[in-house]
């Protein structure tokens, strides 16, 4: 990643709108950021981090504070970085959340947060602020700590990389150099492991589980199955399954022991059943004949009450169907009054029609005479308004002559009727004369009124038709009903006859009113007749049936009184009460039998399940064993967990390869830089150290003083060395990552200060050390108060205050020579 042009715009210390345009500094070589303390140097390199990540290089910085205190309100606040990557380049825009002014109205609002990244192809930009953090990782193959870590060496965190363990260093290298897929397979062999041991105990479990349910009554053997559970069955499983083939076997003896001795119960049994069965049966017989009897009984008296409810009901169909036959006259006779009150009501309906049309030829009279009104008042209307307009126009004609005299004429000027340039006496215009807008006024208030008269004359010409077709209509009806074509006489007659009518169609009503009841009873009666008629009928069925009933059960009666001959025969000198108290202790051995075989069988087929489960589970359980053996030995391994070996898991291993050949590159510059004193090392005595506990190793470091020829921590460097040292595991990281095949490409590396901490031959090496990264085509930025950089170092961005008239903020120059 190498970046190409910056803009701030209220970022930080900078009001308005800065662009630093990087292309100008070249691909290769140093440059160095330098200016007033306070002026915002760091923040340049806050913004490339802020604009790739969303955060400040050093994490000091809370993006929601990078709104410039010195910009207007107005002033939007973004950072937008363009860079290339890969010969190709790309441009990301972010924004802080803030307050600024709001667009309507008055106060103010909250500006969100917002990211867009611009692809250098025809895809669609990325806006939302997630699938931009995840698009940037995935360009650049560093995430923002990794970034700071490797690319950024910022302020008072260069020794973080240096000091840092081998957990986080396993972190960096992991998604540096990819060997995740070793993690995985780590923790997958970790996680078949414990799941062989899980199944494995799971196995052990069920087996001692099935083997506590063993079945037995025999006290020996309950003893050695007492003494086997206490070990957990642990190495006896066989010895105990034995013993469950033994008792399985003493069981199944005992159970044919009990078969036989039931079989003889079932056997006594069986005929002391059939001896109480006579008895049963010739009690039965008896229970039968008594009810048999009383059944008789009960059905001869049904039939005599029934023959005493046959002679009323008679008695009363016949009382019924007269009544019906009386009732039948009245729907005849309300059958002819129907037919008369219908004609009558035509007779009405014509006579009311007739009267609709007089009053309605009344109501039109009525009318016309209104608009004979209307139109003569109309009339009236028009000429008094016709007057008006004519007395108006001949007015205005009138006073032309002084409208003419008083807007034409001027001394000097000739008249526009004579032409002569004097006038002597010219017409006075009248004090009251109209215009010509009261003459158009007048005339359209006499054409208004002319339009309503001459409409009037066109409606009382309809009306007047129209009032003569309804009268012709009337007369010719009046003719038609009454005989009469004179209209008070149709009028007279129609309202006569029509009272007339009212006065008959009341008396039918009421006449058939009375006669309507009458039917309503007729149809009752009738349908009750018929209801009788079938209970009758049902009644008559019921007692032939209980007729039948009756004959069979006087034949049902001495079949029962022969049967129990027979059985008194068969019964003679036994004791009932002997044979029942036999039949009970009988029945209480059979029960006792069939309790004691089901619990054999139950007990038998409960070994039985418990032999084949248990047989199973020690099967699978050997099977676990072994296959956890082997796993977990192979994950002990490769997670470094055995026991008197070092704690190096696969990754870590494969990550101390890669971390030696970065403390080669590293010990490159470090030796340079340090004139031959220092050199990075692998801390191998803590490897070595690291058989037994928890904590992880193999990418610790330790630095090799060749002055003193010892070994010491990398922490107790001073801060000069301690910066020589970060930054030459910077530079050999750099250096490695981009010589693998992980697809990093890393073109750009800031360090902001350190350089204070180093004497003056210290800086030479340093810088020198920089400067050769220029041959790899890497641009180095360098933010420092050092003077002797400034005369080392052609390239510069100067940041400096703004004060005074210049306004407030900061702003940058580049100096490139």
């Amino acid at each position: 990643m190498r970046p190409l042009k910056l803009i701030m715009s209220a970022f930080g210390p900078y009001a308005g709108q800065t662009v630093i345009d990087f292309s100008q500094l070249g691909e290769q070589g140093l440059y160095l950021i330098t200016g007033d303390t306070g002026a915002g140097k760091t923040v340049i390199f806050d913004a490339v981090s802020y604009a790739l990540y969303g955060q400040t290089s050093g994490g000091v910085r809370d993006a929601n504070m990078l709104r410039s205190q010195y910009a207007d309100a107005d002033t939007p606040t973004f950072v937008e970085l363009e860079f290339s990557f890969r010969g190709k380049c790309y441009r990301v825009k972010r924004n802080p959340e803030y307050r600024r002014p709001a667009k309507r109205g008055t106060g103010m609002t909250k500006e969100k947060a917002g990211a867009e990244l611009y692809y250098p192809d025809d895809r669609v930009p990325v806006t939302r602020i997630s699938e931009v953090d995840k698009s940037i990782v995935e360009l650049l193959g560093l995430n923002h700590k990794q970034f700071t870590q490797i690319t950024m060496i910022a302020q008072g965190q260069f020794r973080k990389f240096l000091d840092t363990n081998t957990d986080e260093r396993s972190k960096i290298f992991r998604d540096l150099f990819h060997t995740y897929f070793f993690q995985q397979l780590q923790d997958k062999l970790k996680q078949d492991a414990a799941a062989k041991r899980n199944e494995f105990a799971e196995q052990q479990r069920r087996s001692e589980q099935a083997l506590n349910g063993i079945s037995c009554i025999y006290p020996a053997y309950t003893e050695q199955l007492q003494s086997f559970a206490l070990r957990h069955y642990e190495g006896c499983v066989e010895e105990v399954l034995t013993l469950v083939d033994t008792i399985t076997a003493l069981d199944e003896k005992e159970q044919q022991q009990v078969a036989a001795a039931a079989a003889i119960v079932t056997k006594n049994l069986t005929a002391l059943q059939d001896s109480l069965g006579a008895i049963a049966k010739k009690q039965q017989l008896e229970k039968y004949m008594q009810t048999t009897e009383a059944k008789m009984v009960s059905m001869q008296k049904q039939l005599e009450q029934e023959a005493a409810a046959a002679v009323q009901r008679q008695e009363a169909l016949q009382k019924l169907e007269a009544e019906v036959n009386e009732a039948q006259k009245g729907e005849v006779e309300l059958a002819q009054l129907q037919t008369e009150r219908q004609q009558l009501a035509a007779r009405q309906r014509e006579l009311l029609q007739l009267q609709d049309m007089q009053q309605r030829y009344q109501r039109q009279e009525v009318v016309l005479l209104q608009k004979r009104q209307e139109y003569k008042q109309a009339c009236d209307n028009f000429n008094h308004l016709n007057e008006l307009s004519d007395t108006c126009f001949d007015r205005f004609l009138s006073a032309q002559a002084g409208l003419l005299a008083h807007d034409k004429l001027k001394p000097g000027k000739p008249c526009p009727v004579c032409g002569s340039c004097e006038h002597p006496q010219p017409v006075q215009l009248a004090q009251d004369a109209p215009t010509e807008n009261d003459v158009e006024q007048a005339r359209a208030k006499a054409e208004a009124a002319q339009k309503i008269r001459d409409g009037l004359i066109g409606e009382g010409k309809a009306l007047k038709e129209h009032l003569e077709l309804d009268k012709t209509l009337l007369l010719g009806k009046g003719v038609e009903l009454l005989g009469c074509d004179d209209l008070k006489l149709i009028a007279e007659r129609a309202q006569a006859e029509l009272k007339d009518v009212n006065n008959k169609i009341t008396a039918l009503r009421l006449k058939m009113g009375f006669l309507q009841e009458k039917v309503e009873q007729y149809r009752k009666l009738a349908k009750t007749l018929e209801q009788q008629k079938a209970v009758d009928k049902q009644a008559e069925a019921a007692a032939q049936s209980i007729r039948q009933q009756l004959a069979g059960a006087e034949g049902q009666l001495q079949e029962l009184k022969k049967q129990l001959a027979e059985q008194n025969e068969l019964l003679t000198d036994v004791d009932e009460q002997k044979l029942q108290q036999e039949h009970e202790k009988l029945l209480v051995q059979q029960r006792e039998l069939e309790l004691q075989d089901k619990r054999l069988y139950v007990a038998i087929k409960n070994n039985q399940r418990i032999k084949q489960e248990v047989s199973g589970y020690e099967a699978r359980r050997a099977a676990c064993e072994a296959e956890y053996s082997l796993i977990n030995s192979l994950s002990a391994t490769l997670n470094g967990t055995l026991t008197g070996k070092k704690r190096v898991n696969l990754e870590t291993y494969v990550q101390m390869h890669y971390f030696d050949k970065i403390l080669q590159r590293a010990n490159v510059r470090l030796l340079h830089m340090s004139r031959g004193q220092y050199e990075l090392c692998r801390d191998k005595m803590q490897d070595a150290d690291s058989k037994t506990g928890n904590s992880k190793t193999g990418l610790d470091l330790e630095v090799k003083d060749y002055y003193s020829g010892n070994l010491r921590s990398v922490k107790t460097l001073s801060g000069g060395e301690s910066f020589m040292a970060s930054l030459a595991l910077a530079l050999g990281l750099a250096d490695e990552v981009q010589s693998c095949a992980g697809g990093i490409q890393l073109d750009t590396m800031f360090v902001d200060e350190g350089f204070g901490s180093l004497d003056d031959s210290s800086l030479q090496q340093a810088i020198a050390t920089l400067q050769g990264l220029s041959e790899g085509h890497r641009l180095v930025g360098i933010i420092s108060h050092v003077h002797d950089l400034q005369e080392m170092i052609d390239k510069k961005i100067l940041v400096r205050k703004k004060r005074g008239q210049q306004g407030t903020g900061s702003e940058v120059a580049l100096v490139v020579d």
